[in-house]
């Protein structure tokens, strides 16, 4: 890739980005959004200010994490939906449950129409 092709950014003034962060009373992800500067830089240079390092995790604590015990118990069935309920003239009633076949209540009503 020849130097005319690559995009570098400019190199940021850190003091400067971080005082007028300070004064703009904008969250850091706003102020890095408004000014082009990717957010994980402006959170790292926070970061670097306040001298709080993150903690780095050990080798050995992310090769074995930590196990935690595990208790079963048993599932309960799902409750089924309630019943449809169709009152017909004379006091009839049908109750149509919830894996009822479409076509069939449609058949179904069809003869009811009909008495």
């Amino acid at each position: 890739m020849s130097d005319s092709t690559s995009q570098r950014r400019p190199p940021i003034d850190v003091q400067a980005m971080l005082a007028e962060f300070d004064a703009s009373g904008q969250s850091a992800a706003a102020f890095a959004r408004t000014r082009g500067i990717p957010t994980w830089k402006m959170y790292h240079e926070l970061t670097r200010r306040s001298g709080k390092a993150r903690p780095r995790r050990r080798a050995a604590e992310a090769e074995h994490p930590a196990l935690l015990p595990v208790r079963v118990v048993e599932s309960r069935p799902a409750t089924a939906p309630a019943p449809l309920e169709l009152v017909l003239a004379g006091g009839h009633r049908l109750r149509i449950g919830a894996d009822f076949d479409a076509a069939l209540l449609c058949r179904l009503l069809g003869a009811l129409a009909q008495c």
